[in-house]
């Protein structure tokens, strides 16, 4: 997988999350710690539709 951009849903800043920094749960699910406040949060990958390969930034 590649670089993971989250929001932390405790201080709401954005955590760029390289490969070594999350851990896969299982096929959908990863966990990480928030590099700013420390919390530790589950997401669920997005794996259909326009936001399946990852964030768009730009055209």
């Amino acid at each position: 997988m590649s670089t993971q951009v989250r929001t932390c849903p405790k201080c709401s800043q954005l955590m760029w999350l390289k490969a070594n920094e999350y851990e896969v749960l299982d096929d959908d699910t990863v966990r990480a710690k928030c590099p700013h406040c420390g919390s530790a949060s589950r997401f669920k990958l997005v794996s259909v539709g326009a936001n399946a390969l990852g964030p768009k930034m730009g055209h």
